[in-house]
């Protein structure tokens, strides 16, 4: 019998190949679970920005409500400005009795960077009655300011403690800066949680004007 010597078949393979295809295999699904987990990141870090830029805004929107109700009262108080008396025009800045001189109120007219639309939105001051504030017999000044919802639900939950903003309603059109809010819209239907709250954030449905409205009482008699 003659025996062939193994060459004549070929090479024999290594007891070790094959082992190198386990390491590639491990990368490869690492490099899936980061993929994976840097997708699912982003969303997450999209939503917290968002959060997060609402939080900021509500913030300076409280701010922006304080100073004007100290501007407000320097005016009536340490200058004996009457309550009718005030003027407020952003573009009085020399007068007396104006609430953005530095003669009368002592403060600048307040940014509307914080609003819903900026390039559209402005400030109002409407004048109206508020349900546990004043009288109830002579108007309170308002400040007002458009702003978005995710804004507005902030607003409440720093200066109310609110986990939502209470649900909308017609309180009459908060741009009017020229007439009193009528009582059947601001009193009758103003939100029972905001009664007495001088500062908050409200859903307005009204038909005119419509949205959800940073306010603030800046001066109640």
């Amino acid at each position: 019998m003659i025996l062939k010597h193994d060459s004549q078949y070929g090479a024999r393979l290594t007891a070790d190949a094959g082992i190198a295809i386990g390491p590639i295999l491990f990368v490869i699904a690492v490099l899936g679970i980061l993929a994976a987990a840097i997708a699912a990141g982003s969303g997450s870090f999209t939503a917290g920005s968002a959060a997060e830029n609402n939080r900021t805004k509500a913030a300076a929107m409280i701010e922006i409500g304080q100073n004007l109700k100290i501007g407000w009262e320097r005016i009536t108080g340490s200058a004996e400005v009457d309550f009718n008396d005030v003027l407020i025009d952003i573009n009085n800045t020399s007068a007396e009795n104006a609430l953005f001189s530095p003669l009368g109120g002592g403060i600048t007219s307040p940014s509307v960077t914080m609003g819903n639309q900026p390039a559209s939105d402005a400030w109002h001051y409407p004048k109206g009655n508020f349900v546990g504030l004043g009288t109830g017999v002579r108007p309170n000044q308002w400040a007002v300011l458009k702003v978005a919802p995710g804004v507005c639900d902030e607003i409440n939950a720093k200066t109310n403690g609110f986990t939502t903003t209470p649900a909308g309603n017609d309180l009459g059109n908060f741009e009017d800066d020229d007439t009193v809010i009528p009582n059947d819209q601001v009193i009758t239907n103003w939100p029972a949680a905001l009664n007495g709250k001088p500062s908050g954030c409200v859903n307005n449905t009204n038909g005119t004007k419509n949205g959800t409205y940073f306010y603030q009482i800046i001066g109640i008699r």
